[in-house]
């Protein structure tokens, strides 16, 4: 290859090179005399121990059975272990060390979520005071090391421990955007690094919509639902510079609701996702960390993406899913698409096992060469080399 070549292009060629011998073949599915496990959160701390949380339901919804499926041995065999609640996301520090939250608390394990303790209760046994959110409210929990951590959801919260978890301190800050508490969320939770993270989610109060059926899903009442405008929202955000010691608050009119956040070097993904009548199904924005600036990087009207990964080289992985019809919130699974970039403007689409269907996936892995990809249809895929 000629040597004047500009150093990105050598890296987009190269990148471009091994994705079209790349694949995502599918490498756990649960069937079960018609139970279907539903995957809500997905992590992959090194490239052997990875670990998925969902539900197992029968295909009416009913008999639910919350789970962890694990491997230790890249993908080649997994094990079901048993869950208490119903588990909402997983942060893990390393391969050992991770952190549960769930529908009424936090739970952390240290042995790759082999087992569980929940926290909550080990600090009763201690007859420690805990002042942490009660049952239900975060959404999201980040660690920057062992002792020190964030947690996000409901209400406008966000909660700071220096103990693992045991204790919990709310952080003020996240008190300042001037929005109503009850309809507020802090969804989102990233650190770049040490000291560099960001918080973001949304308010969105309630209102009238006389297109909208009463009392209905959108994919029951799908005239009402294509005709209902996409509602503005104001967009609620932290940021920090210096591992949490100071929090900047702002808010920013948007479209859509923040549906997963990446940061990576001083760049990050913002994943947004519209109702039923927008022009497209989602959006991906670039974000700036430096100049506080964000562009649009991805939008197209038959790819809803749920998910990202972005490297320290800039180059990123959208995982997305294919609507099958004209009703994208429709419970109907479509086919997955996850697609590549090296400079997040040009996409190209990579090989997929054909049986892979979604509504949502979510992406996890510690490096580039060592991604997955997890289904609410009760699928884990992995990124093979032939």
């Amino acid at each position: 290859m000629a040597k004047w070549l500009p150093a990105v292009l050598l890296l987009a060629v190269a990148f471009e090179g091994a994705a079209l011998g790349q694949k995502w073949a599918l490498q756990y599915f649960y069937d079960h005399n018609g139970r279907e496990l539903h995957i809500t959160d997905l992590a992959f701390p090194s490239a052997t121990r990875g670990i998925a949380v969902g539900e197992i339901a029968d295909r009416e919804g009913r008999g639910q059975q919350y789970t962890a499926i694990v491997t230790s041995d890249a993908g080649a065999h997994w094990s079901l272990v048993p869950l208490k609640e119903f588990p909402r996301s997983l942060f893990f520090l390393n391969e050992s060390a991770g952190w549960l939250v769930t529908d009424e608390g936090i739970w952390f394990t240290d042995e790759a979520g082999r087992s569980w303790k929940r926290l909550s209760e080990q600090i009763r046994r201690e007859k420690k005071l805990f002042p942490a959110p009660h049952s239900g409210l975060l959404l999201r929990v980040w660690f920057l090391d062992a002792q020190h951590g964030y947690g996000v959801g409901l209400e406008k919260s966000v909660y700071e421990t220096r103990d693992g978890g045991r204790t919990w301190k709310p952080v003020e800050e996240a008190a300042k955007p001037a929005t109503g508490k009850e309809f507020s969320v802090y969804s989102q939770i990233a650190f770049a690094d040490e000291r560099l993270g960001v918080i973001a989610g949304g308010y969105l109060p309630p209102r009238a919509d006389p297109n909208a059926s009463e009392g209905l899903p959108a994919w029951l009442a799908p005239e009402s639902a294509l005709r209902r405008l996409q509602q503005p929202l104001l967009s609620i955000e932290l940021e920090t510079r210096d591992g949490g010691a100071k929090w900047n608050a702002g808010t920013a009119p948007v479209f859509g609701s923040i549906e997963r956040l990446r940061l990576a070097g001083r760049s990050g993904l913002a994943v947004f996702t519209y109702a039923d009548s927008f022009a497209w199904p989602s959006e991906v924005y670039r974000m700036d960390l430096t100049t506080g600036k964000s562009q649009s990087a991805f939008k197209q009207v038959d790819r809803r993406v749920t998910d990202a990964a972005m490297f320290q080289d800039g180059s990123a992985i959208l995982a997305a899913v294919e609507p099958p019809g004209r009703l994208r919130s429709a419970p109907i699974p479509g086919k997955v698409k996850l697609l590549m970039s090296t400079d997040l403007k040009t996409w190209t689409e990579m090989a997929v096992d054909y049986r892979a269907v979604a509504r949502r996936l979510v992406l996890a892995g510690p490096d580039r060469e060592h991604l997955w990809a997890a289904t609410d249809t009760g699928m884990i895929l992995r990124l093979t080399n032939p």
